[in-house]
């Protein structure tokens, strides 16, 4: 089930950085990001009813806004990039910059995770997807 959320997830991206893009060349990737911003609170807060409570504690709280803030930060990154440089291109360096880093974090286990170690096979993987990212880019 995780596998097929993650390649449904993957199509959501390459839409919304598409969907991004348009809306933000009339509006500007500023103002973009304020209505996204409120429709995605709009979305959280109704399925949140439904949901258990959550606890709250102030570190998760904190890990919550400050993924908000970068939420809106890659949102508006994503779509001035694509703006500017294409919407495949801006997709492929932000996969292999985030696959670079969550190896990283992943590795050390960052923010009370399990650390998981990689071997040859994810060197290769990893590799083969930085040389399709700057094919991407370059050509």
């Amino acid at each position: 089930m995780a596998v097929v959320i993650a390649v449904v997830v993957g199509v959501a991206v390459a839409f919304q950085a598409n969907l991004t893009s348009a809306a933000q060349r009339t509006m500007g990737p500023v103002a973009m990001v304020a209505l996204s911003g409120i429709a995605t609170t709009a979305v959280a807060a109704g399925i949140a009813l439904f949901l258990a409570r959550p606890e709250l504690t102030g570190r998760s709280v904190i890990y919550a806004v400050v993924s908000g803030v970068l939420g809106a930060f890659i949102l508006g990154g994503i779509a001035f990039a694509a703006g500017q440089g294409g919407v495949a291109r801006t997709i492929s360096l932000v996969i292999a910059s985030q696959l670079l880093v969550s190896l990283l974090l992943d590795s050390i286990g960052l923010f009370g995770a399990d650390p998981r170690g990689f071997g040859l096979l994810t060197i290769l993987g990893v590799t083969l997807i930085l040389i399709g990212g700057i094919l991407v880019v370059r050509y």
